[in-house]
This record gives structure tokens, C-alpha cells and sequence, in this order.
């Protein structure tokens, strides 16, 4: 970047005592991290600039893929027909850029890139909706025509997706998964008698669909459902709390609370608490954090070490495995040379 990022390592540091979760290979106490390398990856269909804003950008756990929405009309060679925002797929091994018209938020990726969940208009209403970026083939998920969709996220293997589903007024909202092989639907959210009447969203899937977190809007309560034993945990730290991510591998959950974010180590029930920071992103082994602070400035967390990646206006975030690359969008001119296009890009932070 071609300046430095100034804030207080107060703000960033943990809970007194508290230690990272699980434990990371190949660091080495004191030991200076390797230079990162930083490129834009909303350009034009030849390299030039986008002529329009590109955010919400999300990676695959092998940083292969990369989704993204833009309003640009450039980004592939036929250009489009009728202005507007659009999501898109970067495929970072061949170049090749994907456009999904027909969604209407960032699709979520499996592992290998090929199935894509997101929302769209279905007959009446919003619902959610899966397309097989080989064939092209897609299904909505999310129901029938009365009901609607929102906020999906996908297992890594591509077999689950799960949702918010909506229904008459009358019934609160509720986390369906839907299992692509079989066609079978299932609702995950289920709980004590009184959570009937309180509605759930936010969910977030492990990378094998075993585990499902979510949160009760009612009572701020996060759970995590087990789906082969078929128990129920919570998983909050006892304050009104949001669900940020669960890392692929189903170990650790991310949350946000009043007075900051904090994580839970699934496994050991240990918590560790960030005050006065905002967790983006978690790696896909749970082992590396994407905070952010009052500033808007991203920081990579690896152990005690805190590597500074996007500054300013950054936004969004998404971390690949190990935390070997970060995707993230900002309007700042300076991070890579040759930015005058004055609209927010997405960029990709690669540690080695």
C-alpha cells in the first residue's frame, strides 16, 4: 500500500490473558511476515478500469473464486444491455469472469466454485436460488411462490444451503437447509417452545453442512445445530449478540456484540473477546481473524501478531485458507497504482 496505517494497538488487543483459539503453524514469534502483494480484481474485460463501483466481495476457502457485486458495464467483453448492478464471478487461474443478471446479491460459493447461491425475484417474492455455473442450470430453494428467501449461505462441498425462510406474517422466520442431492428440505432452527413466536436469521453452514449457526432476533441468543446428533448449543457469551461467520471447518464461530466482537472456540467452549473492534471475516480453519476498527482499517490478526491489509474506507471482507488472501472493497486511490476511476474497487491481499 502506498501508505501506512496508523491506529492503536490498545484497540486491537484482546481481553487481558486471552490467547487465539487454535493454534497456528508456521508462525514464528517476533518474526517479520512476509511482504504482501496487493492487485484490483474488479477490471475491465482488458485490463483497463471499471467504469463503475464494485463491493461485497467474497472468496472461496482456496481463494480461487471470487464473487462480487459491480454497476460497471466493462467488466466482460459483451459489456451489458441495460445499466445496472450485477454479481460476478472471478475465476483468478483463468481470467474468466462470470455475470449473474439474475442476482440479486453477492452469490455465496462453493469450493470449487461451481454452485452459487444468492436471492432473486421469484414468481411473487424474493426467494433464494442456486445455479450450477458449469451447465448453467437453476433452481430456486427457497419454497413455494408464497413464501420468501433471504440470506443464503452454502456448505463448501455444494450439497447444503441454508436460508431465512419467510411465510405469512403470522409465522416468524425460521433457518430451512435444503439438500441439493436429495431435494429434501429441512428447518434447523428449532428450539425451545417459546422460540416459536421470535425470529431467526443470520445462518451460517460448515464446510460439510454439520453445523448450522444462527441467531434469535428476540432474545440476541446465537445457536449452533448439530445436525448428525441433532442437538442444540448456545453459543453466545450471555450479551445480545449477531452471528459474523462459523469458520468452514465448523470450529469456530464468529459474533458481534454491543461492545465489540468475539469468537468461540466450538470444540473447548473457549471465548476471547476483541473490544472496540468488529470481526469481518474469519479463515476457513479458524485460526486467522479479519477485524476491523472506528477507523475502517482491516487488519489480518494471526496469533498476537496484527498484519494491517486495507485502510480507510475499507469495507467487506473475506478470507481464504489460512488467511493467504484477503478480498476486500475501498474508493481509496492509493492502494494500487494507476486507481483514477474515484469509485469503490475490490482488491485482493495475498500474504506471500
Amino acid at each position: 500500500m502506498s501508505r501506512a496505517v496508523h491506529v492503536s494497538r490498545a484497540a486491537l488487543a484482546a481481553s487481558s490473558g486471552a490467547v487465539l483459539l487454535l493454534a497456528l503453524t508456521g508462525t514464528t514469534a517476533g518474526a517479520a511476515p512476509p511482504a504482501p502483494r496487493v492487485e484490483r480484481i474488479s477490471v475491465a474485460a482488458y485490463g483497463t478500469e471499471t467504469d463503475g463501483a464494485s463491493s461485497a466481495a467474497v472468496t472461496t476457502p482456496n481463494g480461487r473464486f471470487i464473487a462480487f457485486r459491480s454497476s460497471a458495464t466493462n467488466l466482460v467483453p459483451e459489456g451489458i444491455t441495460h445499466p445496472g448492478t450485477y454479481s460476478y464471478v472471478r475465476d483468478l487461474r483463468t481470467g474468466q469472469v462470470t455475470k449473474m443478471e439474475n442476482a440479486l446479491s453477492t452469490p455465496r460459493l462453493s469450493a470449487d466454485g461451481r454452485w452459487a447461491t444468492y436471492i432473486d425475484w421469484g414468481t411473487r417474492k424474493i426467494n433464494v436460488f442456486l445455479t450450477d455455473l458449469t451447465t448453467g442450470t437453476r433452481t430456486r430453494i427457497g419454497g413455494d411462490s408464497q413464501d420468501t428467501g433471504s440470506a443464503p449461505d452454502i456448505s463448501a462441498d455444494g450439497r447444503y444451503i441454508v436460508y431465512t425462510w419467510s411465510g405469512h406474517p403470522q409465522y416468524p422466520n425460521r433457518i430451512d437447509l435444503y439438500d441439493r442431492v436429495t431435494g429434501a428440505r429441512e428447518t434447523v432452527s428449532a428450539g425451545p417452545q417459546d422460540d416459536e413466536t421470535r425470529d431467526m436469521d443470520n445462518a451460517s453452514i460448515s464446510g460439510d453442512g454439520r453445523f448450522v449457526a444462527y441467531q434469535d432476533e428476540g432474545s440476541g441468543d446465537v445457536w449452533v445445530t448439530d445436525r448428525t446428533t441433532g442437538t442444540r448449543t448456545e453459543a453466545d457469551d450471555g450479551t445480545s449478540s449477531t452471528v459474523v461467520q462459523l469458520s468452514v471447518n465448523g470450529r469456530v464461530l464468529a459474533m458481534d456484540s454491543a461492545d465489540g466482537s468475539y469468537v468461540r472456540d466450538l470444540r473447548t467452549g473457549r471465548v476471547q473477546h476483541f473490544p472496540g473492534v468488529r470481526i469481518r471475516a474469519v479463515s476457513p480453519d479458524g485460526s486467522r481473524l479479519l477485524l476491523q476498527d472506528a477507523d475502517a482499517n482491516l487488519w489480518l490478526r494471526a496469533g498476537s501478531r496484527q498484519i494491517p491489509v486495507g485502510h480507510g474506507t475499507a469495507a467487506d471482507g473475506s478470507v481464504s485458507g489460512g488467511g493467504r488472501s484477503v478480498v476486500w472493497s475501498t474508493e481509496d486511490a492509493d492502494v494500487v497504482p494507476g486507481d483514477t476511476n474515484g469509485v469503490y474497487d475490490v482488491f485482493r491481499w495475498r500474504s506471500h
